[in-house]
């Protein structure tokens, strides 16, 4: 487990290395401020193609035909394209669109059911939704936990470019490493010092998750811009205030991506974050996830599905209920235009 940890995070540092930090180092030349930023971000691999002008000309064929192909138009013939940007051809590809959708849902629905009846009992039904609200419980509140303690430290760092610097590739790598690779570390823990799996397997969904909020909220404070930042200032915006007025909103739309990309993270993580095992050491913490992870070891393909339909409509039901009205928020009166 040593090794392959380590094999991990040495393939993900030089994924970093060769490929994002370049990128993120050529994307600082798009950013639009009124002031100069104070700190230039570097790259030791950036800087080398910059100054081989031999592997510039050696690519240049390459990026011509890549400009080519990007400025390329693609269109519909011209009887067809305004056939269907007139109002009637629009309306009837949305009711063949929308038809052909119902009818696959329609049919889904009855070979679900079909499958389902005569196996499935109202205790099943029971077990399943009580598993399933524990697994939303314990998603609801991590993401609240991790939005408190990541939401101002992602500020404080997105805000100081050289703690940015240094402290957003470590974030990359977090985000990046697959966490499940320290569950089986974390098991031994618990047995060790016997503590409840209910509780304490919790964390485990939410451990690789996290630092999606904080990625994207050091991303929001570093893109915030300055000019906005001096006003404040000018303005003698300080305290609570500063933070209600000025930063949240900022950063708001930033941190419901991360916190939209984190819930799902979450629920994905619960399917092995509930029902761990070490050697022959197995915890389990109760919730969907175990249900679902348990019925496939047993192999119980009626059961599996009865828990990923409840799992995909709780998905579904919290972006609609909860996600995209927050996203809709953000656009509406936190966006920097």
């Amino acid at each position: 487990m040593g090794w392959a940890v380590l094999a991990m995070s040495a393939t993900i540092l030089a994924y970093d290395q060769v490929l994002f930090r370049p990128l993120v180092v050529w994307a600082e030349r798009f950013r639009v401020e009124q002031s100069a930023s104070q700190i230039v971000g570097k790259s030791f691999i950036y800087s080398l193609f910059e100054g081989a002008s031999g592997v510039r000309r050696a690519l240049s064929p390459i990026g011509r035909m890549v400009d080519h192909l990007a400025r390329a138009r693609l269109a519909l013939p011209d009887g067809l394209t305004r056939a269907a940007l007139s109002t009637g051809g629009r309306r009837v590809i949305s009711i063949v669109w929308f038809g052909a959708v119902a009818m696959m849902g329609l049919w889904g629905g009855y070979a679900l059911l079909r499958f389902e009846a005569g196996v499935i009992t109202v205790r099943d039904l029971g077990e399943v939704l009580a598993n399933g609200g524990l697994t939303l419980l314990r998603v609801s509140v991590l993401i609240v936990l991790a939005s408190l303690i990541w939401t101002p430290v992602g500020i404080w760092v997105g805000l100081n470019p050289r703690l940015s610097s240094r402290v957003q590739p470590v974030a990359q790598f977090l985000a990046a490493f697959p966490a499940n690779l320290l569950f089986p570390a974390v098991v031994y823990l618990l047995v060790h010092f016997h503590a409840n799996p209910t509780v304490w397997l919790s964390p485990l969904m939410i451990l690789g998750a996290q630092w999606y909020i904080l990625f994207n909220v050091i991303a929001g404070a570093s893109a915030f811009p300055t000019d906005f930042r001096e006003a404040a200032t000018m303005f003698h915006i300080h305290g609570w205030r500063w933070w209600r007025d000025v930063m949240l909103p900022g950063v708001f739309p930033y941190f419901v991506t991360g916190a939209i990309t984190a819930s799902g993270g979450a629920w994905n993580a619960s399917i092995v974050a509930e029902a761990v095992s070490w050697g022959a050491t197995r915890l389990n913490g109760s919730g969907l996830g175990a249900y679902i992870a348990q019925m496939t070891a047993r192999g119980d393909y009626p059961r599996i599905i009865l828990g990923v339909a409840l799992m995909s409509l709780m998905v579904i039901a919290m972006n609609r209920l909860v996600w995209r009205p927050l996203y809709a928020l953000a656009e509406r009166r936190a966006r920097l235009d």
